[in-house]
């Protein structure tokens, strides 16, 4: 195997080598062997020749064979001994075993030679051609086991080669790894550790494993016997963070994960990681104290935004009713300039009036409580019924294909779709406005679309306009209070959603909102 860089090559298996195999002929009488020898001579292998049982099963010590030609009829020790000789002995005992015997042979020394494992029973005179095919077989069958032999004991080699090289590389990357790695036995005593863990609880390299007690790493030791035994009962890997005493008494957060495993022993042990989570466990606390301050700060601003604005709403009534009432009854007595005072304090009052309504109705999204399931048709109809004297002043036509029944506030959202309408109608060509309301399913919720023929968003300002009190037109020329794509916005988010502006290519402005998709307020049912 060579290794170069990251990339591991390996050779491959040996090659098939067509070797010479060894085949026995097991006979008394010499010119039986010759005989047999000028047939099989034509097949090119080693032939080893015994002239008894006793010569044959000493070769079988030395040598291996291919197969074995056996003669039943040996003085001393015949055929059928010196074959169950044979199959006793370990390496020999599946050595392919070929009995010759004589034309007047009886078929229950057929039999016989078949019982003690002979492959076949050949009987004389032998016909050349067929002996030298079935010894052909013996001796591919031969020469495949031994490649197959080779072949296993190159992959076994290879293997452990391999199991090798990984663990050194394996014990190399613990090594490096910036997470500690331990395993202990079931009550705590260290068995092994890579040099990070040590590190992390300041423990020397050269500390002996066992002199280290994992209980008493803990900051509450108690806490590790309630995971231990909340591990034996769930028998799955655990995750959590403790708090554990570093040698030299610093404290320190750490993100464990451990299982419980049985090593060959049959002993259960603790096997697991550790992570120095200090430094984010401190930004995490801070980010909490940080998100509670801004959660009591933004609940000051709500109160106060309330309150300001419910305060001021009672001196300015006074102010809007007194200027209409002084204009109605008073209006003929003043000159033209004084006229347009009092016409300007009418407005004027009329415009706060407004921006402090719609301050208020933006402090108080945020405020469900219990959201419930509406039919997106039916709030969209009221929100047309809500538009209709703009709509019939207009002439607009504003057409929609079925809507979904959605989970949220009806309210509001009933609010975003009659505020992107109303701006549709309001920034209108001077053709006839021309609106359409469509959704779409998307994984998690719904996505709402509006699109319009009107005077379009240029793509610089498409993010700008939901900001609050963002104008693109001078009050002049389109009035309003610059709050309300602030206010779709703000509901649009609240119901885990998002919301955004894009080019029409038909000419306008298509108004795109999700609601669901962050899951907030629950999914969003499907049903149409």
């Amino acid at each position: 195997m060579v290794d170069s860089g990251s990339i591991v090559r390996i050779s491959g298996p040996p090659p098939v080598v067509d070797e010479k195999v060894n085949i026995l002929i097991v006979d008394d009488r010499p010119e039986k062997i010759i005989a047999l020898e000028s047939v099989l001579a034509e097949l090119g292998q080693n032939i080893v020749e015994a002239r008894s049982g006793k010569e044959a099963l000493r070769l079988l010590l030395k040598h291996e064979f291919a197969v074995i030609l056996l003669d039943v009829s040996m003085p001393v020790m015949d055929g059928f001994e010196t074959a169950s000789l044979i199959r006793q002995r370990q390496n020999s005992e599946h050595t392919p075993i070929i009995f010759v015997s004589a034309i007047n042979a009886t078929e229950t020394h057929a039999s016989r030679g078949y019982l003690l494992g002979a492959v076949d029973y050949i009987f004389a005179p032998v016909v050349p051609e067929v002996l030298r095919a079935k010894v052909s077989v013996f001796i591919d069958l031969f020469k495949k086991t031994q490649q197959v032999q080779r072949q296993g004991d190159w992959l076994r080699a290879e293997a452990e080669r391999r199991a090798g090289q990984l663990e050194s590389r394996l014990q190399a990357l613990l090594n490096r790894l910036n997470v500690g790695v331990f395993r202990s036995t079931y009550d705590g005593r260290l068995v092994e550790g890579n040099p990070t863990f040590f590190r992390l609880l300041g423990l020397k390299l050269t500390t002996d494993p066992g002199s280290v007690q994992m209980r008493d790493l803990y900051h509450d030791p108690r806490e590790r016997d309630a995971l231990i035994a909340e591990l034996t009962i769930n028998g799955q890997t655990q995750e959590h963070n403790v708090q554990l005493r570093r040698t030299d008494g610093q404290l320190i957060w750490v993100r464990v994960t451990k299982s419980l495993t049985m090593d060959p022993g049959k002993d259960r042990m603790i096997e697991g990681l550790i992570e120095d989570i200090t430094l984010r466990k401190q930004a995490e606390d801070a980010l909490v104290t940080k998100v509670e301050e801004l959660a009591r700060t933004n609940a000051e601003l709500e109160q106060f935004a309330y309150i300001a604005s419910h305060d001021l709403q009672e001196p300015l009534r006074m102010v809007s009713s007194f200027s209409s009432l002084l204009q109605r009854r008073y209006g003929e007595q003043f000159d033209e300039q004084g006229r347009q005072y009092i016409a300007t304090l009418v407005e004027s009052s009329g415009r706060m009036q407004t921006l402090i309504r719609d301050i208020l109705a933006l402090s108080r999204v945020g405020k469900i409580e219990s959201p419930a399931s509406f039919d997106g048709n039916e709030i969209l109809l009221k929100a047309l019924f809500n538009l209709q004297s703009v709509i019939d002043e207009n002439t607009a036509v504003i057409t929609s294909d079925p809507l979904p029944t959605i989970t949220g506030d009806a309210v509001l959202i009933g609010q975003v779709f009659q505020n992107i309408i109303a701006n549709a109608i309001k920034f209108r060509r001077k053709e006839v406005p021309r609106i359409h309301v469509s959704s779409a399913s998307i994984l998690r919720g719904w996505h709402f679309i509006i699109a319009d023929n009107g005077i379009g968003i240029p793509p610089e300002h498409q993010d700008k306009i939901f900001g609050i009190f963002q104008r693109l037109h001078t009050r002049a020329e389109y009035p309003g209070t610059g709050i309300g794509l602030a206010f779709c916005r703000k509901v649009v988010q609240h119901h885990g959603g998002r919301i955004w502006a894009e080019t029409n290519p038909a000419g306008g402005t298509i108004f795109n909102f999700t609601l669901g998709e962050n899951g907030a307020l629950g999914d969003q049912h499907r049903t149409q």
